[in-house]
């Protein structure tokens, strides 16, 4: 079984697929962090600039996504992404690499090589999976889709705060401004924008907590 949410950034997405896999003890595949994973890797291990970025080879990309170097493993509620044995997880979520991932994230070699890896990766699995394209292009087919939402200053707030805790500190119209700039960017790109996908379920979080945001997305399954 598949299972979709999307969402834009800091709505909760991520969050919600992992307490949810666990609950129905399935895989999660937070695909974000695979594009994650993917800057990360040019950056550190190919070499690119913040210019190589704005274009990246095939070449590259085959490189770090190799399955015999790059490993995504969920156990045990944790996920775990290594290459060539070491791990990189506790890498992936500085806002710098926010700032990576928006510059490859457009571009049509690297959606490719990501929805090829999440189809790898979910032939082996009854998942849980989220990202930005997960229930419209990636998984058109799933099972149960659902579209995670909140207001603006509240998603602000939830990524300030999360960057407070990796020791990087913004205002909150700092965070606004961010915030909106990604949006923008997701919804208007031309290669899988961010939109809500067909057939998925309309959950606006602003006024929930993240229990009641897990327990409504399960009411839908259960």
């Amino acid at each position: 079984m598949i299972i979709t949410i999307d969402g834009p950034t800091a709505s909760g997405k991520s969050s919600v697929a992992g307490a949810v896999a666990q609950v129905l003890g399935f895989y999660h595949l937070n695909s974000g962090l695979l594009y994650r994973s993917l800057a990360y890797l040019l950056v550190t291990i190919r070499g690119y600039s913040e210019a190589d970025l704005f274009l990246v080879k095939q070449d590259d990309i085959l490189i770090c996504m190799d399955s015999k170097l790059f490993s995504y493993t969920y156990q045990d509620g944790k996920i775990s992404v290594s290459y060539n044995g070491s791990e990189i997880t506790q890498f992936l979520k500085d806002s710098l690499i926010d700032y990576y991932v928006s510059l490859i994230s457009s571009q049509a070699l690297v959606r490719t090589a990501m929805v090829s890896k999440q189809h790898e990766l979910a032939a082996m699995h009854n998942i849980v999976t989220d990202g930005r394209d997960v229930g419209s292009l990636v998984f058109p087919n799933a099972e149960y889709k659902f579209y995670l939402n909140a207001s603006l200053p509240v998603r602000a707030e939830r990524w300030r705060k999360d960057q407070f805790a990796r020791g990087h500190n913004y205002f909150l119209a700092e965070a606004e401004s961010r915030i909106k700039d990604r949006d923008t960017r997701d919804e208007t790109r031309k290669i899988s924008p961010l939109v809500i996908p067909l057939g998925a379920t309309v959950i606006d979080s602003t006024a929930l907590t993240f229990q009641e945001t897990v327990a409504k997305v399960l009411s839908y399954i259960q």
